[in-house]
Order: structure tokens, then C-alpha cells, then sequence
């Protein structure tokens, strides 16, 4: 039986990262391996970094600084219920609904200005937050 704080600290963790998608490896010395080794994350990374590569262009290399800034705004969405860009002066991408990240890269190919953003830059940072069954997906790239 878990203590109070342990409970505390435990729903603390689930309620800031994303939600649904099974456990991570804590072994990797990196203090935000449970953002950016989250397999959704590494999932919308793949996704879009196959889609540069129909276009010739180089893999978006993962950035954790930008990765806690899109989970921060993913978070903000899914905390508020508000669909906006987070005006963060970044290039960033935003999706909800989509209920995979399969969906959600598709959504941006099919918008132009979504899908010139995806195939700009060179690091990129993704968040996703699932709320009350709604999803909300960030990518930012630099």
C-alpha cells in the first residue's frame, strides 16, 4: 500500500507528462527521458521525420528544451479546454482530436501551412495530453 505522499508524487507524474501510452525507461541518465523517450513522442518524431524524407530533407533532431516547452502548451490546452497556438515566437504546429499520432502527422501534411512548418528547421520539440477523452498535440520546430 503506497503512502500519501508516494500517491501524491505518483499522480503528480502522470498529470504532468503525457498520458496513455504504457511506461518508460527511467534507466537513461537524462532528466527529461520521460518526455522524450515517451513513445508517442518518439512516435510523432518518426512520423514526421518519414515525411522530410519523401521531400529529401535531413531528420528532425529531437531537442528535450523544446520537447517540456510543446508538452508544457499541450498540457495548458488540455488543463483549459482552449485550441490556440501558444504565440511562444517559436514555429509550432498544433492538432486536437486526432486520437494517434499517425492522425495528427496526416492532419499537417494535408494543411499546407502545417506541413511547411514540419518540413522546416532542423530540431524539434513534441507534447501531446490526452484529457477527459480529448487530445492535443504540439510539435515546435527551430
Amino acid at each position: 500500500m503506497m503512502n500519501g505522499v508516494a500517491v501524491s508524487c505518483l499522480l503528480a507524474a502522470l498529470l504532468s507528462g503525457p498520458v496513455g501510452d504504457g511506461e518508460l525507461d527511467r534507466s537513461i541518465d537524462d532528466k527529461h527521458v520521460w518526455l522524450t523517450k515517451h513513445p508517442t513522442i518518439t512516435r510523432m518524431q518518426e512520423l514526421q521525420n518519414q515525411e522530410r524524407a519523401r521531400w529529401g530533407l535531413p531528420p528532425l533532431r529531437m531537442n528535450p528544451e523544446l520537447c517540456l516547452l510543446a508538452q508544457k502548451h499541450a498540457k495548458w490546452m488540455a488543463d483549459t479546454g482552449w485550441y490556440m497556438h501558444s504565440n511562444m515566437g517559436i514555429p509550432e504546429i498544433i492538432h486536437s482530436g486526432p486520437m494517434t499520432p499517425e492522425d495528427a502527422v496526416n492532419g499537417w501534411i494535408w494543411s499546407p501551412a502545417h506541413h511547411g512548418i514540419m518540413l522546416s528547421g532542423s530540431q524539434a520539440g513534441f507534447g501531446y495530453m490526452v484529457r477527459n477523452g480529448q487530445t492535443y498535440w504540439v510539435t515546435l520546430v527551430q
